[in-house]
């Protein structure tokens, strides 16, 4: 494959992923901060398995889930004065 052809491929994978993206920001998906397997293996030598396993046991530990939904009560109703439904 050609630095033309490359390059092209690159153009059109970045705009499928903004597509994508798009996609799920539409449907009420936060898609701002995406992680990627990279992240754990630019610092680690490891398979790209091992860093989607770390990622996934890290992101969806009770810890990280915990810190993320006391962080959103904290900031809605701190920053933007939101009010707790009452759907009881």
């Amino acid at each position: 494959m050609g630095k033309k052809d490359e390059l092209q491929d690159i153009i059109f994978k970045s705009e499928m992923n903004d597509a994508i993206r798009l996609c799920l920001k539409k449907q009420g998906y936060f898609v701002d901060n995406l992680w990627h397997l990279n992240d754990v293996s630019d610092r680690f030598d490891c398979t790209d398995d091992e860093a989607y396993e770390v990622l996934s046991k890290v992101l969806q530990s009770d810890y990280i889930m915990g810190s993320i939904h006391e962080a959103i009560c904290q900031v809605a109703q701190d920053e933007f004065n939101l009010k707790f439904r009452n759907d009881g």
